[in-house]
């Protein structure tokens, strides 16, 4: 029990020497958006891994920002195979009667 209160109190001494030592969170967050666009130095990477360490706020952030890459990822492959899907000359024959039945249109 002893050694838990200590590895605790030990923990967050660090973590308060090295938040009062980093940069802080609004310089932090335009570096985890460039993580994902480039590979940042081995210096940036070391203090936004430290950062990260002692800041839960920049790390859910970090996560919301990959969930949000991974997901246009995949909405830029699904948008491609619609690009690339075809319609049948029929329905390509409603659509138009469709649009040229529309109030407003011309043609």
């Amino acid at each position: 029990m002893m050694s838990q209160t200590l590895t605790g109190k030990l923990k967050w001494q660090l973590i308060l020497f090295l938040a009062r030592r980093l940069p802080d969170c609004k310089t932090i967050t335009p570096k985890l958006g460039e993580s994902i666009d480039r590979k940042l130095s081995f210096r940036e990477r070391v203090v936004n891994r430290l950062h990260l360490f002692t800041c839960e706020a920049c790390r859910r952030y970090r996560e919301q920002i990959e969930f949000l890459h991974i997901a246009l990822e995949v909405a830029a492959g699904a948008s491609e195979e619609i690009t690339n899907a075809s319609l049948s000359p029929a329905s390509k024959e409603r659509l138009k009667n469709a649009v040229r039945s529309y109030p407003g249109t011309t043609s």
